[in-house]
């Protein structure tokens, strides 16, 4: 603990520690906003004012208390796994050998992400067509330039970013001429701001360009209008008046679920075969893959090894390089 800011005696102090510790955990301003979130419960809840006094049991005490805030329906069970995370990487800043890390599921907090796989959480063509011509048709009728940028921004997640990326991507600034996005660690909005190429077919190229001539058009930066904040309120509460008109379900993170499924549908097909991702089809992981098996004359061990290295690419454009959480996407 020698030389570590460990004090949490006031907000500047933590706002301070929380990126000291995402910068030691060599991430981003996501993670920042995390643990500066925990070590405000760590203040609150403990009423410690420096880490050199977290002892193990105050641990677990966060831990029951993050419990009974999901069990009276105050935090979501994400929400509070999201924490212990972030508890446990404070515990490895501190490196004190008598705390130790703790499991959210040793205290009903896991996420179940095992049970997540293999649901179809991608938008319907139908229900994304209607949203982008809700928003077209309320710049018409407003001639508010927001809801055109949002347009935009939900157009340029089918090369799968995320709406944050979607909104702050400097598209000026980019040379797409290789045919490939290149998503900059810092300025792009990227999840912990990891940096990544992502590589083009001729549609998603057209969005971009298309997206880059409104820009141009009307001498903007990105396309999120005003703070970061504001732009992902009015991004919200756009999509809630939608919903509420339309009776329609859209997401914004269900494009990315879309393309991720038509990525792995179009690189099966490039290798001569067609086959749909588990989530599509919603079937059993073990009759999906028997099925396939079966259908493309592959042996297992082919069928594999074919599987992960597309997984492995899709992982890449999604931003995350966990096949884990690319199989949230797939199945």
């Amino acid at each position: 603990m020698n030389g570590k800011a460990l004090s949490i005696k006031n907000n500047s102090k933590i706002d301070y520690l929380a990126k000291e510790i995402s910068e030691f955990l060599n991430r981003g301003s996501a993670t920042k906003e995390k643990i500066s979130a925990t070590l405000h419960l760590l203040r609150n809840e403990i009423g410690i004012k420096t880490l050199k006094d977290l002892e193990q049991p105050h641990i677990e005490k966060i831990a029951s208390e993050l419990k009974e805030r999901v069990k009276a329906e105050n935090m979501s069970t994400s929400a509070a796994g999201s924490y212990v995370s972030s508890l446990n990487n404070i515990v490895r800043y501190i490196g004190n050998k008598e705390l130790h890390a703790i499991k959210a599921s040793d205290h009903g907090l896991s996420r179940n992400i095992a049970e997540k796989d293999g649901i179809n959480k991608e938008n319907s063509r139908e229900a994304a067509a209607a949203y982008k011509e809700w928003l077209n048709q309320k710049y018409v009728e407003t001639k508010d330039l927001k809801y055109e940028a949002l347009r935009h921004a939900v157009s340029i997640q089918f090369v799968n970013l995320r709406l944050r990326e979607s909104l702050q991507v400097k598209l000026l600034n980019k040379d797409l001429s290789q045919n490939i996005l290149k998503v900059s660690a810092k300025g792009d909005g990227s999840k912990n701001s990891r940096e990544r190429e992502i590589k083009l077919n001729p549609e998603q190229k057209a969005v971009l360009l298309e997206a880059r001539a409104f820009l141009k058009d009307n001498n903007l930066k990105n396309l999120n209008i005003g703070t970061m904040k504001k732009g992902r309120d009015f991004a919200n509460n756009a999509l809630k008046y939608f919903r509420a008109e339309s009776g329609l379900s859209f997401h914004y993170h269900g494009e990315r679920h879309w393309t991720a499924h038509e990525v792995y549908k179009n690189a099966w097909s490039a290798k001569g075969y067609d086959v749909e991702c588990r989530a599509r089809t919603g079937e059993s992981k073990q009759d999906w893959q028997n099925r396939i098996i079966s259908e493309t004359g592959l042996s297992k061990s082919e069928f594999i090894e074919m599987d992960k290295e597309i997984r492995q690419e899709i992982s890449h454009n999604l931003g995350h390089e966990r096949i884990e959480i690319t199989n949230r996407y797939l199945g």
